[in-house]
């Protein structure tokens, strides 16, 4: 099970599906299944600036992909979008250990997805400017952001995914 972005491939060489609307302006995922089949998606593309990537969830048959912001979750065996409403304006994106919820962020607010295409919100007390996940360690999700009116480096944030409580290199500083 993998995923990876492909420059546009020739008409027919691959089996075609297509998330999002149809539009010159598309970007190209080639998905290998676990039989070892290939096809391709052409996914809608959000603005320059927001995320472009691919999550591969190898222990799952998924990929959450990326596009400019505009973000799928796919089940790559059955080639079906999972995600019931849209997500744009994807920056960041992190896979907890098991492979069973992908979190995200728009830079707004944290945001989760479970692997039925269940979206709910985990944070959304305080504005970021940006936001970057980086690392879920012992039930806790770490991650740096910008409030550019307060400073141009970036504050580090912490939130234990359990109790939801959080610690703030800039709210919680003496």
């Amino acid at each position: 099970m993998f995923a990876e972005f492909i420059h546009r491939p020739t008409s027919g060489q691959y089996p075609e599906k297509h998330f999002g609307t149809i539009s010159p302006n598309c970007l190209w995922v080639k998905f290998t299944d676990i039989e070892y089949e290939d096809w391709v998606g052409s996914f809608q593309q959000g603005w320059d600036g927001n995320g472009t990537f691919i999550i591969n969830l190898d222990k799952r048959e998924k990929a959450f992909v990326v596009a400019g912001g505009q973000s799928f979750l796919i089940d790559i065996s059955t080639k079906l979008l999972l995600n019931k409403q849209e997500i744009s304006d994807t920056t960041s994106a992190i896979l907890n250990d098991d492979q069973s919820i992908i979190y995200f962020s728009g830079g707004y607010d944290l945001q989760y997805l479970d692997l039925d295409g269940n979206i709910s919100v985990l944070f959304d007390k305080c504005y970021f400017d940006d936001l970057k996940l980086i690392e879920i360690k012992d039930n806790r999700l770490y991650a740096k952001y910008w409030h550019y009116q307060r400073d141009k480096e970036p504050f580090l944030f912490e939130i234990n995914l359990h109790t939801k409580e959080v610690k703030d290199s800039y709210y919680n500083r003496d």
